[in-house]
């Protein structure tokens, strides 16, 4: 862990996501292309959520196919062999983690937007198991952080949510909803508003309880 997040954990006594800094990237070699795996299931299940969230991690696909880390990553490989699904590895403060994307959309612009795919990800993973009414999609203004926006069937209707996952040394957008902040300290940027952690968002259990208000 580099010197500077390492003291920035220390200071704030805090845990440090996976997600938290991005610092470089390293695109995957492309799948052949071929049917050389046999299509399951959970494979055309895996393929349909990636393509409606843009890009998940091995932990959100285990979560949308509620299996194994190991048998969604089998799964990830099929659409790989296929020609269906990429990667890209995402090197980070914490460690290196893979992301996967659909085979025909762009790369991430750089390491601190993977990391933001990276949790909207594992958000989107528990919101459309749970969310009535669900719909997904990622918006991103001229000059700005790319933002996840949710809609859903709420208590009185229609909502809603703009979603913003801000890194270390990233701005806070006043606008957003919701936050997905890397450590808790945080939260003090964001009175009155709705957030959820990493590590919430890495931990087993329901989407709604781990969304907490500042």
């Amino acid at each position: 862990m580099p010197e500077g997040v390492k003291e920035a954990a220390a200071r704030a006594n805090e845990w440090i996501s996976p997600y938290a800094r991005g610092i470089a990237l390293h695109p995957g070699q492309l799948g052949p292309g071929s049917g050389a795996r046999d299509f399951s299931g959970r494979a055309y299940e895996l393929l349909s959520a990636l393509v409606e969230a843009k890009a998940l991690t091995q932990e959100a696909s285990a979560n949308i196919l509620k299996c194994s880390r190991r048998t969604a990553n089998s799964a990830l490989k099929t659409l790989w062999y296929a020609g269906m699904a990429k990667w890209v590895d995402v090197f980070t403060a914490v460690g290196p983690f893979r992301l996967w994307l659909p085979a025909e959309s762009r790369p991430p612009l750089d390491a601190q937007e993977a990391c933001r795919l990276a949790v909207y990800g594992l958000f989107f993973s528990l919101a459309k198991k749970e969310v009535p009414g669900f719909n997904w999609q990622l918006v991103k203004a001229k000059n700005s952080c790319l933002h996840a926006q949710m809609a859903f069937n709420g208590a009185n209707g229609p909502e809603k949510w703009l979603i913003d996952a801000p890194r270390l040394d990233e701005e806070i957008n006043p606008a957003a909803d919701v936050y997905i902040l890397p450590m808790e300290g945080r939260k003090g940027e964001i009175p009155g508003k709705k957030f959820t952690l990493d590590e919430l968002l890495l931990r087993p259990g329901m989407l709604k309880e781990k969304i907490k208000l500042a």
